[in-house]
């Protein structure tokens, strides 16, 4: 991975969550309409990806739900 985007992922990781969503949004936006379609694999990848995101972030902050 380069610098520049080991710098661009610190900086997305100090972004409050709401922020981080609408990026990850305007990201997927972008790499689509410069590539062809995302796959099935890899749409289910970033899925997994953001609300694994998210569940880390909710027991940062005490509020995770049990199961």
């Amino acid at each position: 991975m380069s610098e520049t985007a080991a710098q661009l992922i610190h900086a997305f990781s100090t972004l409050p969550a709401h922020e981080r969503h609408a990026v990850l949004i305007e990201l997927a936006r972008i790499a689509e309409a410069d590539h062809d379609p995302l796959t099935n694999e890899e749409m289910s990848y970033a899925g997994e990806q953001v609300f694994a995101m998210y569940d880390a972030e909710e027991a940062e902050h005490g509020n995770a739900q049990p199961g």
